[in-house]
């Protein structure tokens, strides 16, 4: 299911910090929401390169004025797990791509979205290496501070309090990147407001509420009787036309191998088959000897067998 997790409903006002919380860092730069745990996934939304970015000691918040709407969310430091320096690499144009902070979450039902930052005041790799040792320190810090409420163990505050020191995140233009993992996360909540369901305009169907007080014809849905006599049980008609001799009993045979072959579901279904193309070739066979010697016989044991033509099994 599709879910949204750090941008608050259109037009929602976070209000003021609360007492005591302290600014680390405020800027511009551009924010996205993308989804870790699907492989190159869109983003889910994103706020332009003007979006204004505070950075505290309890969480990052970020919001844009647009023409029209505000747009604002926050992401507080109980959840990032991962916190990473992915470089932009040395190319240009359109291959070229810019360096990112990225906070990856553990989300519901085994999902990871990722807070993404970007462009602005973080148009350089040192710009970003800066700003992520001030999320890394702010993390770790409140994690330590905080160990009981939120129920950090002793051995993971203890890695934790080494995370306020460092490592230093130092990348370069092209590098790989660094990860931190930020040991005492907890699991991002379902969001807070329910998204509207996708609704495809151009399909208008029927409201099933009109036929509700509709009947039902119960005689509709009677199961047709199934008769469980095979085909072959019922008579073979011998109304044909003789134009020739013995072009009746052509006609006969023919039906009967029809017959036959729709009795293979009541009895062993390769025998009724083998029967089945016995009796066309018989039929086949009669036609097409009546200019053969008298008293020629034909091979018929040869069709059980081998699918042999009628006028070389002989």
């Amino acid at each position: 299911m599709f879910h949204q997790h750090f941008l608050s409903a259109p037009g929602t006002d976070l209000g003021p910090l609360d007492s005591g919380e302290r600014v680390l860092w405020q800027g511009h730069c551009a924010v996205a929401e993308y989804a870790f745990d699907e492989a190159s996934s869109l983003p889910r939304w994103t706020l332009p390169e003007q979006t204004d970015v505070l950075v505290t000691d309890r969480r990052v918040r970020y919001t844009n004025a647009g023409d029209s709407t505000l747009s604002s969310g926050e992401l507080f430091w109980l959840w990032p797990q991962h916190l990473r320096v992915q470089p932009g690499n040395r190319e240009t144009g359109r291959n070229a791509t810019i360096t990112q902070i990225q906070l990856v979450c553990n989300g519901p039902g085994g999902s990871f979205p990722a807070l993404v930052f970007a462009g602005g005041a973080l148009s350089t790799v040192g710009d970003a290496d800066r700003l992520a040792n001030v999320m890394r320190q702010a993390i770790a810090r409140f994690r330590v501070e905080n160990a009981n409420e939120i129920g950090v163990p002793a051995p993971q505050a203890r890695m934790l309090s080494r995370l306020v020191i460092g490592p230093e995140f130092s990348n370069y233009q092209g590098g790989e990147g660094q990860t931190v993992t930020l040991l005492g996360s907890v699991q991002v909540p379902e969001p807070a407001f329910s998204e509207p369901a996708f609704r495809d305009s151009a399909f208008d169907g029927p409201n099933m509420s009109d036929f509700a007080d509709e009947p039902i014809d119960a005689e509709v849905f009677e199961d047709a009787p199934v008769s469980a006599a095979p085909v072959s049980a019922t008579p073979v008609s011998a109304g044909f036309a003789a134009d020739r001799p013995g072009l009746a009993a052509d006609a006969i045979r023919a039906e009967q191998a029809f017959r036959a072959e729709q009795d293979s579901r009541y009895a062993e279904p390769d025998l009724a088959s083998r029967a089945a193309s016995l009796a066309a070739r018989i039929a086949g066979l009669v036609s097409a000897t009546d200019d053969d010697r008298p008293g020629q016989v034909t091979n018929l044991s040869a069709y059980l067998n081998a699918d042999v033509d009628p006028g070389t099994a002989r």
